[in-house]
């Protein structure tokens, strides 16, 4: 979970205490959930307009969707060694730098003539999403102080929520609208507001990491590799499906708007998972970690025996999305019980396996597309989610022994994202 407030540092080195707010700090909470709300629209925009930039740079549907494998790249392979980096500076000089390069990396995409030079661009803005995943949580935090922080926590979370429920359906929208690369532009003008913004309302605060356990020690810490593996599988599972999910909607012969209402369904349906999976892991974290890839495996199964009927195709879409976002949630939740003596660490080793798992995903998808054809994705995802449900089985005396923390880190965290070293 995220530490308490550390000391702010002055000109002449020495260390003051931060004020804590009598009032909840709207302006620069709103300010930091807009920017993370952009940055998961953003990142998920891809699904939804893949057609038109295969088309455009004259590729394949399969190549475009490695956009979305480079962006998973940039934040599985930068996220412990910038955000070690960031933490070195104060955290709005951090952060600005971060909306600036976001800001260039859309750019880059909007612009790329090729492939490549696009791939490179998402890359960048990876690295950036890594940095805004780590840092924001702490920020916010420290922003509103302890009175506040449950609340500042869930502003911020809930935005990361809408960002999958509105902002990839929205880029969608604009990309059948008026193009793939004006959507790119127009992401980079927002992410450069957000920036200019947060540079006026997020006060400096330096961020000091308290000694831990090594990255391999907490790795050896009973259920925490099981529990990461688990989450990459269904993480993978995830962007086999949703990477290509304009093309297996193309398949189906649906109208092209369809794939905006998915991709609004799957997040929509998703802020229902993460309120379900809070009242069930309140009663048993196990049943939690369980439950949940076993709904995302039940939507698997209906779509791919939905026939082409488009209710029952709408239906499925309804059951992944639900049971990914409380994926999410109680894989967090898990990560910090079974982790709970380097709860950080062993974080962000649950974001280095499941940003794997999303590039990995995209790239199983590309090889399914043209290996078997469009219709079996959802049967090669299956089975990467049966995986994880053997795990999961695995972990019941594990979670039991666990501390009796479900409910505290299920509501803190209700939209996972990495926190290492917040």
């Amino acid at each position: 979970m995220t530490k308490s407030a550390a000391p702010l540092t002055d000109p002449a080195g020495a260390a003051t205490e931060p004020a804590a707010p009598t009032r909840f700090p709207w302006a620069p909470i709103l300010v930091l959930g807009f920017a993370w709300f952009l940055a998961v629209a953003i990142e998920l925009s891809p699904a939804g307009l893949l057609g038109g930039i295969a088309a455009d740079l004259n590729i394949s549907t399969a190549a475009a969707g490695t956009l979305t494998t480079f962006y998973a790249l940039g934040n599985a392979i930068l996220v412990l060694p910038l955000t070690a980096l960031a933490l070195r500076f104060s955290r709005r000089s951090a952060l600005n730098v971060v909306m600036v390069a976001f800001v260039a990396s859309n750019v880059i995409v909007a612009v790329a003539p090729t492939l490549a030079v696009a791939d490179a661009g998402r890359f960048l803005g990876g690295a950036c999403y890594a940095l805004i995943c780590t840092l924001f949580p702490a920020a916010a935090v420290r922003i509103s102080g302890p009175r506040h922080a449950g609340k500042a926590i869930t502003v911020v979370f809930a935005a990361t929520s809408l960002g999958v429920a509105l902002g990839a359906p929205l880029a969608s929208l604009a990309g059948n609208a008026f193009g793939w690369r004006v959507t790119f532009l127009a992401s980079a003008a927002l992410a450069l507001i957000a920036g200019v913004l947060m540079s006026f309302t997020v006060p400096a605060v330096r961020e000091r990491q308290a000694k831990g356990l090594s990255l391999i020690q907490t790795a050896r810490l009973p259920g925490v590799m099981r529990v990461a593996i688990g989450w990459a599988l269904v993480m993978l599972a995830h962007f086999v499906v949703l990477t290509y999910i304009d093309a297996y909607l193309e398949d189906l012969g649906v109208p092209k708007y369809i794939t905006s209402v998915t991709l609004f369904l799957i997040g929509a349906s998703g802020l229902v998972g993460t309120i379900l999976i809070g009242r069930v892991s309140s009663r048993s974290a196990y049943a939690a970690l369980l439950s949940a890839p076993v709904t995302v495996a039940v939507g698997f199964v209906v779509l791919f025996f939905s026939g082409g009927n488009l209710a029952v195709v709408l239906i499925a879409v309804a059951l992944w999305g639900l049971g990914v976002a409380a994926a999410v949630v109680v894989y967090q939740q898990a990560i910090l019980l079974t982790g709970r003596r380097a709860p950080e660490t062993a974080t962000s080793i649950g974001v280095l396996l499941a940003q794997a798992g999303f590039a990995v995903g995209a790239t199983v998808g590309g090889v399914t597309l043209d290996s078997f054809g469009v219709a079996t994705i959802p049967l090669v995802a299956l089975a990467f989610v049966v995986g994880s449900i053997i795990i999961a089985t695995t972990l019941r005396n594990t979670m039991r022994n666990a501390p009796a923390q479900a409910t505290g880190a299920g509501t803190a965290l209700p939209q996972a994202s990495p926190e290492a070293a917040s």
